[in-house]
């Protein structure tokens, strides 16, 4: 699975959990209930939600270069910064969530508490997140442009993370902790759309 990343193997569960993590992953507009077999509702909940966790844990990784200091049997293979960006939503999905957050109460809960620890409702960040996964609930507005193109990159480009995304922002005086709390921000802010966007997504 590791060499072919986007060819589903294994069992009909375990090829609608790949079908499902790379929906969530790459565009999660286009989740639709035919990519989750046979899973029931709880489990297609619990494997968006862990995507979503997941592309986050990527994100900061990728952002803040440490390598691996434990053993795996597969490593993963080094970011490749001339791989393109994912795509942008091409429209925002508005409408109710097929199945609620709220079903799972404690993954609901700590996202709340994450999502209000991680920024404030002046931030901009959230807004423009939501406007490239297509979550219609919060609309982009201005705001910093390289703020703006950082989170563009933690979003849609991850693997392009590297000293000339945060060149713009450290030159103004933006400190490492500053940088960080940014990244941490976007990233968050892409688990929270994320999520919303496919359990919309599955209504349609």
């Amino acid at each position: 699975m590791i060499a072919e990343p986007h060819t589903p193997k294994g069992t009909p569960r375990q090829r609608a959990l790949i079908d499902v993590t790379r929906i969530v992953t790459e565009a999660p507009w286009e989740l639709r209930r035919a990519h989750a077999g046979e899973l029931a509702d709880d489990a297609l909940l619990h494997a968006i939600a862990l995507s979503s966790y997941f592309g986050h844990l990527n994100r900061i990784a990728d952002a803040v270069a440490v390598p691996l200091d434990y053993d795996v049997r597969h490593m993963p293979p080094p970011a490749d910064p001339s791989v393109a960006a994912l795509a942008p939503a091409p429209a925002p999905l508005a409408g109710a969530p097929a199945i609620e957050l709220a079903a799972r109460p404690a993954t609901a809960a700590a996202l709340a508490a994450w999502q209000a620890h991680a920024f404030g409702d002046d931030d901009p960040i959230a807004g423009w997140v939501a406007g490239w996964l297509g979550d219609a609930r919060l609309a982009p507005r201005d705001g910093d442009a390289d703020l703006r193109r950082l989170a563009e990159l933690v979003t849609l480009a991850p693997w392009q993370l590297d000293d000339r995304a945060f060149a713009p922002l450290r030159a103004r005086g933006w400190t490492d902790a500053a940088l960080f709390a940014a990244v941490v921000a976007a990233s968050t802010a892409g688990v929270v759309s994320r999520i919303h966007v496919a359990l919309v997504a599955l209504g349609r």
